[in-house]
């Protein structure tokens, strides 16, 4: 007898995750997680169909950073703002997506310093000394890696 079932694959682990994440996110529960995690809600740039994504940020110099390894930081359209819920508030934020290596390097130091778990996501690392790994940084910008600054409004 064979079975019907469909197989559990990454991106149905990675939905079924991603749902308990913003339920908590959204929950009195949201301090949880919300030191490290937050919701970032974008517009599907052909469907408008909106996606509201859990990412891992840092706060550096009053600003919000995000190390966007994924797909979603694609339907940013640059000068429309988008929704966060922070640490149990949602808002709008201005973004910023920065691609640009040099700059990339000092503000993914100031992510993998605070999140390491994403150096791991993105395979970017840092060397001994603390400053990125060029090599890594360079390998995932060449595969649509990216900083996104974000400024609450």
């Amino acid at each position: 007898m064979t079975s019907t079932k469909a197989p559990i694959t990454q991106s149905r682990i990675q939905r079924t995750g991603d749902a308990i994440v913003r339920f908590i996110l959204r929950s009195p529960l949201h301090p949880l997680l919300s030191k490290r995690l937050l919701i970032i809600t974008v517009s599907g740039r052909k469907t408008g169909r909106e996606y509201a994504n859990p990412v891992g940020y840092v706060e550096h110099e009053g600003r919000i950073l995000i190390g966007a390894a994924a797909s979603w930081r694609r339907n940013l359209i640059p000068g429309t703002p988008v929704r966060i819920h922070l640490r149990g508030t949602t808002r709008q934020a201005a973004h910023e997506v920065i691609t640009d290596e040099p700059q990339a390097a000092q503000l993914y130091r100031e992510i993998l310093t605070r999140n390491p778990v994403h150096g791991r996501f993105a395979k970017i690392h840092l060397n001994p000394d603390g400053s990125v790994n060029l090599p890594s940084l360079r390998t995932a910008l060449s595969r649509g890696t990216a900083v996104v600054r974000l400024r609450p409004l």
